[in-house]
C-alpha cells in the first residue's frame, strides 16, 4: 500500500514545489532582450485583488553606453511603443514616465533613460478579482553609436489569491516617486510662463521660485513645440539660488487651442506643468514700450503722492524765491533739480542690479525697512526744517563755499540735492503705474532696470523740465514778500511732521533705544552747527551765541520728543480678531470652504497704505460688507525685512506695496487690486471672488 502511494506523493511533492516556486515569481517576466538592453515586465503584486487596478511596470536595462528614449524622444530615436491588445481580462493601460536627461550629440538634442529604469504602468481590469493574462508587445530602441530597433513579447499570468507586495513593488514604488508631479508638489512656485517673439527666433521665459532648497542645474523639457525638444535652458539663479529665469529658444510658436507641456529637472526634484499657448500676445517690443510708459506716467504722478507732499515744501519755496528773478537762475535751478531726480533714479537701479546679482531681496522701498536708513532721513528732514526756521543754515565748508560761488554752485549744489532728497522720500509710496512698471523691471536684466527706473526718473522731473523750457511760467507765482516768512515756517512744520513720520517708523523697527541715541545725537549736531554758524566777537557774546544754538537745538527736536513719548504708549499694531496674521499655507483651506479672503500687505513706513486703510478698508460701508460677506482679512506686515512677504509679491509680479489680493472660490488664484484702493473697487473684486463663474459651475456640475 505504500508502495502504491508512492508515486502519488512523489507527484503531490513535484507540483506543489512547482506551484511555490512559480507563485514566488508569478510578479514578474524573464528578461527578454540581448547584451545591448533587455525589458520585463513586473507587478505589484503577486496575485489579483478585488481592485479594478492592476499596478505594474515595464522595466528597461541598458548596457554601459547604451541608452532608451522618453516619450518625446527629441531630434533622433524612437520612443518605447506598447500593445497590450492580446491581454486577457485588461480594458486599458497607463503608462507614467520618469523624467529623463538630457544627451546632446553633435548639437542633436535627445531626452534619454541609461542604466536601469522603470516605467509605472496602471493596467485597467474588465472585472476584479478575477484571474488575467497581461500580454505586452514591446518595440523600442536602443541607441549608442548605431540604433537598434529592438522588439519584445512579454506573458505574465496572474491569478487570484491572498494579496501582499511582491519582491518587485519596491521598484514600481521607486519609480513612480522619479514621475514628475505638480510643481507645489516639488516645492517649486510657477511665477510666470510668457513668450518673447524678436526678429530671428521665439523663446518661451519661465520664471521659477523654489520653496525649499536653491536651484542647482535646472534643466527644462519643452514639448509641443514643434517636432523634437528644443536646446537646453539659458538658466538665470537669482536670490541665492532660490529664484530661476529659463530662457528657452523655439523652433516654433504651438498652436492657440494646445498649450505646451513643460518638465522640470533639477537634480531629484522633478516638475511637469503646461506652459502659454501659441494664443498668447508675444510679449516683447509691445511690452516694453508700455511698461517705458507705465514708468512714465508712474514718475509724474509721484509728485502728488502723500510720501512726496512734505517735499513740495522745498520744492515750492524754491520757485517762490526765483519769481522775481532773472529766468535764467530759474531755467538753471529747475533744470538741475530734474537732474538730481534722474540721477538719485539712476542709482537706485544700479542699486538694485547689484543687489539682484548678490541674491538680495528686491522690493521698491525696502530701504526703508533698515533703522540706519530712517535715522539718517530723520536727521537730514530735521536739518531742512531747522533751516527753513532760520535756526541754522545749512551751508559748506568755506573752501568748498568759495570754489562753489565762483563756479555758481552753491544754488545749483542745494536744487540737486532738493530732487536727490524728494526722490528717497518718494521711494516708499508705490504709486498708480508704479508698481507695474517696476515689477517688469525687476523681473528682467540690467538693461530693463536701467531703462524703466530712467523713465520713472524723468517722469516725476518733468515738471521741472517744464520750468527750465519754459521759464516764465514761475512768474505767475507771486511776489516774494513779507508772506514769504510765514509760508517757510508753515512748510517748516510740515518738514517737522515728515521727521515726527520718519521717527514713529524708526521705533516700530528698531525699538527705542536706536531712536533715543538717533535723537539725542540730532540735537548735538543742531546744538553744534547752530553755535558755530553765527560768529562773534567777544568771549562773553560768543558764550551767549553757544547756549543760543543749545536752546534753538532744543526747541527744533522737541517735537521729536514729543512724537517717542506718544509712541511709547502705543504698542505696534497687532493682527486681532478682525484681522489675522498671513498665512499663506491656510489659503487653500480657507477657499476651499467657502471663504472670501482678502490679504493686505503694508507696513509702518508706507503711507499710501494708510491713506488706503483710513479712506477704503476702515469705510463703515466696507466694514459693514466684511462682516455681512464673512470676508476673512489677512494682513501681511512688511515694515521688517521678511522673505515670505517678498516672494508673495513678486507671485503676482510685484515689487511695492500697497498690495492687496482677493481670493475665494471665484478667484482662487486672487485676484491683484490697484495701489490706490477705492470702495467700489474692492466692493466689486469680494462679489467676483465670493461667487463661482458660471463656466465653472457648468464644468462642475458636468457628468
Amino acid at each position: 500500500m505504500a508502495l502504491a502511494r508512492f508515486p502519488t506523493l512523489v507527484a503531490l511533492s513535484v507540483g506543489f514545489i512547482m506551484w511555490t516556486g512559480n507563485a514566488a515569481h508569478a510578479a514578474a517576466t524573464n528578461w527578454v532582450g540581448d547584451s545591448r538592453a533587455a525589458v520585463r515586465l513586473i507587478t505589484a503584486t503577486d496575485h489579483i485583488a478585488a481592485d479594478s487596478t492592476l499596478e505594474a511596470g515595464l522595466e528597461f536595462r541598458f548596457a554601459k553606453g547604451w541608452h532608451g528614449y522618453w516619450r518625446t524622444p527629441g531630434d533622433a530615436g524612437i520612443p518605447p511603443t506598447v500593445d497590450w491588445s492580446a491581454s486577457e481580462d485588461i480594458s486599458g493601460a497607463d503608462i507614467s514616465w520618469p523624467a529623463p536627461h538630457r544627451l546632446v550629440i553633435e548639437e542633436l538634442q535627445n531626452s534619454v533613460y541609461e542604466n536601469d529604469v522603470v516605467l509605472p504602468v496602471k493596467l485597467h481590469l474588465k472585472q476584479a478579482h478575477t484571474s488575467v493574462r497581461v500580454k505586452a508587445s514591446i518595440e523600442y530602441a536602443a541607441c549608442s553609436e548605431i540604433c537598434v530597433p529592438l522588439q519584445a513579447e512579454l506573458t505574465l499570468p496572474l491569478s487570484t489569491g491572498a494579496v501582499g507586495p511582491s519582491a518587485e513593488s519596491v521598484l514600481i514604488n521607486s519609480a513612480q516617486k522619479q514621475v514628475p508631479g505638480s510643481p507645489d508638489a516639488a516645492g517649486i512656485d510657477v511665477i510666470r510662463t510668457r513668450f518673447v517673439v524678436t526678429a530671428s527666433e521665439p523663446t518661451l521665459v519661465v520664471d521659477l521660485q523654489s520653496k525649499s532648497g536653491a536651484f542647482i542645474r535646472p534643466d527644462l523639457f519643452v514639448e509641443g513645440a514643434g517636432n523634437g525638444i528644443p536646446p537646453a535652458p539659458k538658466v538665470e539663479l537669482q536670490d541665492a539660488g532660490k529664484t530661476a529665469r529659463l530662457t528657452v529658444r523655439l523652433a516654433t510658436l504651438p498652436p492657440p487651442d494646445r498649450p505646451l507641456t513643460l518638465t522640470l529637472v533639477d537634480e531629484n526634484r522633478t516638475a511637469e506643468f503646461k506652459g502659454p499657448a501659441g494664443a498668447t500676445i508675444p510679449e516683447h517690443s509691445s511690452a516694453f514700450f508700455a511698461a517705458l510708459l507705465s514708468a512714465l506716467l508712474g514718475g509724474l504722478i509721484l509728485n502728488l503722492m502723500p510720501c512726496v507732499l512734505p517735499v513740495l515744501s522745498i520744492k515750492l519755496f524754491a520757485f517762490t524765491r526765483q519769481a522775481g528773478g532773472d529766468l535764467r537762475d530759474v531755467r538753471l535751478g529747475s533744470a538741475v533739480t530734474a537732474s538730481g531726480i534722474m540721477t538719485s533714479f539712476l542709482l537706485l537701479a544700479a542699486s538694485l542690479v547689484g543687489l539682484k546679482w548678490s541674491g538680495a531681496t528686491l522690493g521698491w522701498g525696502i530701504q526703508f525697512q533698515q533703522p540706519w536708513f530712517l535715522a539718517g532721513m530723520a536727521v537730514l528732514t530735521v536739518l531742512f526744517a531747522a533751516s527753513f526756521f532760520e535756526w541754522l543754515p545749512i551751508g559748506l565748508p568755506g573752501s568748498i563755499t568759495t570754489i562753489a560761488s565762483k563756479r555758481a554752485g552753491g544754488p545749483m549744489l542745494e536744487a540737486f540735492l532738493a530732487g536727490v532728497f524728494a526722490t528717497l522720500l518718494a521711494t516708499p509710496c508705490s504709486a498708480p503705474f508704479v508698481g507695474t512698471a517696476v515689477g517688469f523691471a525687476l523681473a528682467r536684466g540690467p538693461s530693463e532696470i536701467f531703462a524703466i527706473f530712467l523713465c520713472l526718473g524723468i517722469g516725476m522731473a518733468l515738471p521741472y523740465w517744464v520750468a527750465a523750457l519754459f521759464p516764465g511760467c514761475v512768474r505767475w507765482l507771486p511776489r516774494p514778500g513779507p508772506w514769504m516768512l510765514v509760508v517757510r515756517k508753515f512748510l517748516g512744520i510740515l518738514l517737522l511732521g515728515t521727521a515726527v513720520w520718519l521717527i514713529f517708523v524708526l521705533w516700530s523697527i528698531a525699538g527705542a533705544w536706536m531712536t533715543a541715541i538717533t535723537t539725542v545725537l540730532l540735537a548735538c549736531l543742531l546744538g553744534y552747527r547752530a553755535s558755530i554758524s553765527a560768529p562773534v566777537k567777544g568771549h562773553i557774546a560768543a558764550l551767549a551765541s553757544r547756549r543760543s544754538g543749545w536752546i534753538t537745538a532744543g526747541l527744533a527736536i522737541m517735537p521729536l520728543v514729543f512724537s517717542l513719548s506718544a509712541v511709547a504708549s502705543v504698542s505696534q499694531p497687532a493682527p486681532g480678531r478682525e484681522w489675522q496674521v498671513f498665512n499663506l499655507d491656510a489659503l487653500p483651506g480657507l477657499i476651499a470652504n467657502g471663504n472670501t479672503v482678502l490679504v493686505d500687505v503694508t507696513a509702518t513706513w508706507c503711507l499710501t497704505c494708510k491713506v488706503n486703510e483710513l479712506r477704503v478698508l476702515e469705510n463703515a460701508e466696507v466694514r459693514s460688507r466684511f462682516q455681512q460677506s464673512h470676508v476673512i482679512r489677512m494682513r501681511a506686515d512688511w515694515s521688517r525685512t521678511n522673505p515670505l512677504i517678498a516672494d508673495y509679491l513678486r507671485r503676482f509680479g510685484r515689487y511695492g506695496i500697497p498690495f492687496d489680493v482677493v481670493y475665494g472660490p471665484g478667484r482662487p488664484q486672487g485676484e491683484a487690486l490697484p495701489e490706490l484702493l477705492t470702495t467700489s473697487a474692492l466692493l466689486h473684486a469680494i462679489d467676483r471672488a465670493s461667487v463661482q463663474d458660471d463656466n465653472r459651475k457648468s464644468e462642475e456640475s458636468a457628468p
